[in-house]
């Protein structure tokens, strides 16, 4: 299975409706966060933030603050798409301060 931050272009409209659900609905515990994370930012960013392409920042080097790291998430920044209309903001700002422990 291949994943990124961007939207699934080659993907059938029922399995596209099970991941937009998933997305809005996301708890926002630890676990979840972490998975999302992993499921949605680690294919750019690595499983530990560190870059694995081209482009995508080191997060681990990163000196942004959480609120610095929430708009990046919610606007997108380069090539990283916007998540403002997949996740809640709880879940946004859970990956922030996910982020931030790196």
């Amino acid at each position: 299975m291949i994943v990124s931050c961007e939207s699934p272009k080659n993907l059938d409209p029922v399995e596209l409706k099970n991941q937009s659900s998933l997305d809005k609905n996301a708890q926002t515990n630890l676990n979840d966060i972490e998975t999302i994370y992993r499921y949605k930012c680690s294919i750019c960013h690595g499983i530990q933030g560190v870059s694995i392409i081209d482009g995508a920042p080191d997060l681990v080097s990163s000196k942004l603050d959480i609120d610095e790291r929430v708009a990046i998430i919610l606007e997108g920044s380069g090539t990283m798409p916007p998540q403002k209309d997949v996740l809640d903001m709880p879940t946004i700002r859970g990956l922030a301060v996910f982020i931030d422990s790196f």
